[in-house]
């Protein structure tokens, strides 16, 4: 059990530390993230919307699409049914900047599984499945 919370444990941490050098990267806060992430996931979004997902108010919503716009990562399109509000999209740096972010785990498993030798992937493959079964039965 200890082996299995370890790795857990070093994921974990290496997650973390990757999303936040990611931010870093592009100078954004989580809040921008999420609301990059949000919109690419959900599609566009009325300010409000944005403001009751991630629970602030709307001034900050405001706040934090004016810098993303500023950025060049999202844009205002006016609402088409209330001509008083507007929504809020990504642009293609908006998508591809969450995009990156979710294609890099990707890569990077990909890498320590190509640093594998047959004999270590044939054992993962084994402990795997059992793990799988344990958990599944």
């Amino acid at each position: 059990m200890d082996v299995y919370r370890d790795l857990s444990d070093a994921l974990t941490k290496h997650r973390v530390v990757s999303f936040l050098q990611h931010l870093k990267k592009h100078d954004l806060t989580l809040n921008q993230y999420s609301i990059l992430s949000w919109i690419d996931q959900q599609g566009p979004a009325l300010p409000v919307q944005l403001a009751e997902h991630l629970e602030l108010k709307a001034a900050s919503i405001t706040y934090l699409v004016d810098a993303l716009e500023q950025k060049g990562l999202v844009y205002r399109k006016p609402n088409p049914r209330d001509g008083r509000s507007h929504y809020v999209d990504h642009t293609e740096a908006g998508h591809a900047l969450v995009l990156d972010k979710r294609n890099e785990g990707d890569d990077r498993i990909m890498s320590i599984f190509r640093a594998m030798d047959d004999e270590e992937l044939d054992m993962l493959y084994v402990m795997m499945k059992l793990l799988r079964r344990k958990l599944f039965r």
